[in-house]
């Protein structure tokens, strides 16, 4: 099936809509998919009784903007020099690369880069390792109501050693696309693109190919930004105290995507709808359900999925489908203006006859979330603290086969480290005007996949990529089953905002690592330094 089948008829009604529309009362745009964007933002729309919706990510230009202006956010200057007054001090350090702006259209470019230079020193031995990305941002606003971004990156990089073997297990770089050789120096491109228009101000569409995020943490347990870009088209509504969402997406199949094989390019389907509302001032609640399904000559993309406010679990079950429905839950409470508690569970499988008898049933298959954070500590304006933990048991996931898994390009929709883990991250950040810092540090215990008493590799529950079917027992199924690894992660980071506009920013930074199992103990130490464009996330604390 063609990609334009799949958009089909929807998108021909939303077309539509959008014809017959009246101009949105505020410019809408999408924010940036990244951290440090969001981290300047945060404390204000987390404030109680505002109203917003923070657990659905990216962000609106439109709903941010009633709450704080981007001038507070992004309008700290430089101190004026009879450089920063040249053309070319102004272009590197407050102005897009290239604009035209008029009273009812924006257009504009910038350069998308990451030149980063590194050494990590290692127990086997030392490598330097580097990123040489290169590409263009494009992107505008036209009237009140529409906006569009496209991006194209291409890169070369080689990475320390534990991301190799990511990469060569995978065949993909974490986070990105599919590499085109395994030599030392790894060759791959980046593109995403999204267009977006807001109807009044009840109804936001937009399609694209990018990545979405569902929750208020670092982590996400229902949907996350860890896998690469894949084809979608969303629509949120605003009423009231809700906020509600329906994505439909288009992803790619697991662990085929090699080089020669034909089955690399197989298809897969996805629908996710999650209401999100307020309750009282302090207390927000919202509910995920996700139907995960194959592409297939005789059925293709599922019109029984196609409707925005059905349930997909009752319909899944009347079709006698295969499919991988899954549930989740979202809350946050606001304690004050600068403390906050957020948390998810996600029900991949549950029974609770099973879950009562407590004898290790492979499908009691859950996942959950649990975090604080604090804005402004000790009435220091943007000193902020942010800790999570997050668990998943065996064969979360996981299903039947790896084409209906909950995963997208060899990688996990939700946590990187797939199912089988606990893991504790925390942050504490710091900003003041252009210049930034963060110290990371996060453990995690995981229970990798261990050879049995025939030589095959036996699916202890961790990769989600595996079928559920091949696990080697019904009962007795334990979180950390398998090859109990303890991975630790700890961090600093420094970086200067050299071009609000563009994003692009100056850091250098340092990165601890240590693993240990019965087997053997890794340590790495990695140095960094670089000049980026920082557009999306990226994940290596895994």
């Amino acid at each position: 099936m063609k990609f334009k089948l799949f958009l089909g008829t929807p998108l021909a009604f939303v077309a539509a809509l959008l014809l017959l529309a009246s101009p949105s009362f505020s410019q809408h745009y999408y924010f940036p998919l990244n951290r440090d964007v969001n981290n300047r933002f945060d404390p204000y729309l987390y404030q109680p009784g505002n109203g917003f919706h923070t657990s659905i990510k990216p962000y609106i230009s439109n709903e941010v903007h009633k709450l704080v202006s981007a001038d507070t956010t992004f309008g700290f200057g430089m101190k004026e020099t009879k450089f920063s007054k040249t053309l070319v001090g102004r272009k590197l350090f407050n102005e897009h690369l290239f604009s035209i702006s008029q009273d009812d259209f924006m257009l504009y470019g910038d350069l998308n880069i990451e030149f980063r230079g590194g050494r990590s020193m290692e127990d086997v031995e030392d490598k330097n390792t580097f990123i040489n990305s290169r590409g263009i941002t494009v992107g505008g606003t036209f009237g009140n109501n529409f906006s569009f971004t496209s991006s194209f990156v291409e890169s070369q990089a080689t990475f320390t050693s534990y991301i190799d073997s990511v990469v060569e297990a995978t065949f993909v770089v974490p986070g990105g696309s599919r590499i085109k050789n395994f030599n030392d120096k790894y060759d791959y491109g980046t593109a995403s693109g999204t267009i977006s228009y807001s109807l009044k101000k009840h109804f936001s569409f937009q399609l694209g190919h990018d990545k979405n995020f569902i929750g208020d943490g670092y982590r996400s347990m229902l949907l996350s930004d860890n896998s690469y870009n894949y084809p979608f088209l969303k629509i949120n509504a605003s009423f009231w105290k809700i906020k509600y969402m329906v994505l439909y997406a288009l992803f790619q199949d697991g662990p085929y995507l090699t080089f020669n094989d034909e089955e690399s390019y197989r298809r897969k389907y996805g629908t996710f709808h999650y209401l999100d509302i307020d309750i009282g001032k302090k207390f927000t609640f919202g509910i995920l359900e996700a139907v995960i399904w194959k592409h297939d000559p005789s059925r293709a993309f599922d019109i029984n999925y196609m409707n925005p406010v059905i349930f997909l679990r009752p319909v899944e079950f009347s079709i006698g489908s295969p499919d991988n429905a899954l549930l989740g839950f979202n809350f946050k409470y606001r304690i004050n203006k600068s403390n906050h508690l957020y948390g998810q569970l996600m029900l991949d499988e549950f029974k609770l006859k099973e879950v009562r008898a407590n004898d290790g049933w492979w499908g009691n298959k859950q996942a959950f979330q649990a975090g604080f954070k604090t804005f402004n500590i000790l009435g220091i304006n943007n000193l902020h603290a942010h800790t999570e933990f997050n668990y998943a048991r065996p064969y979360t996931y996981q299903h039947r086969t790896s084409k209906t898994a909950y995963a997208h390009y060899n990688q996990a929709l939700a946590h990187p480290l797939g199912a089988n883990f606990w893991e504790s991250v925390s942050f504490i950040n710091y900003s003041w005007k252009r210049w930034h810092g963060e110290l990371k540090v996060s453990l995690a215990e995981v229970g990798f996949d261990l050879v049995d008493s025939t030589g095959t590799l036996a699916n202890y529950g961790q990769n989600v990529l595996l079928s559920y079917d091949t696990r080697p027992d019904e009962y007795g199924n334990q979180t950390l089953q398998g090859m109990a690894t303890t991975i630790m992660n700890a961090g600093a980071r420094a970086w200067y905002l050299l071009n609000p506009k563009s994003n692009m920013i100056v850091e250098a930074g340092i990165d601890l690592r240590r693993t240990e199992n019965v087997i053997n103990t890794t340590e790495t130490m990695f140095f960094y330094f670089g000049i980026k464009t920082t557009l999306t996330n990226r994940y290596t604390d895994f």
